[in-house]
């Protein structure tokens, strides 16, 4: 059986792939790596569509508890606290259920990316033979 892993985990991985790839964008004047820098970009993105695509159901199942427990009539708003806190927080990371969905967009998405790749260094070959350089500030001041 796996280990439950927090969230937390996740989100933080994709914070840190944003900041490279804010950071590749940004500053680095070499146009194949700025393509890297958005990739690095779509790939925090996608990160943090899978953190949350288990976070709707976790969400759901914790409604249900409340759920339960005020048709078991404790009412108290103290006592549904304690006690829906209680279960949530013992099984707080390991979800019951985990969107597909999301799966299977992130999945396509990666596939189209991968086209959209390859569209965006055939376009810097042709700059490449046009202009005889990568760099980006080179090329603005080309422009007629």
């Amino acid at each position: 059986m796996a280990l439950p892993v927090s969230p937390t985990v996740y989100l933080v991985g994709a914070a840190i792939l944003y900041g490279v790839g804010l950071y590749c964008v940004t500053t680095k004047r070499n146009v194949i790596k700025l393509v890297i820098g958005i990739e690095i970009l779509v790939a925090a993105a996608h990160l943090n569509f899978i953190a949350f695509s288990a976070y709707r159901w976790f969400t759901q199942w914790a409604l249900d508890i409340f759920s339960v427990f005020s048709t078991m009539g404790i009412t108290d708003n103290l006592t549904l606290t304690l006690l829906g806190s209680y279960f949530i927080t013992a099984n707080l990371y390991t979800p019951l259920y985990v969107d597909p969905l999301a799966h299977v967009i992130v999945i396509i998405s990666i596939v189209l990316g991968g086209c959209v790749v390859a569209i965006a260094l055939s376009f810097i070959m042709n700059l490449y033979k046009h202009y005889g350089t990568l760099d980006s500030e080179k090329m603005r001041k080309l422009k007629w």
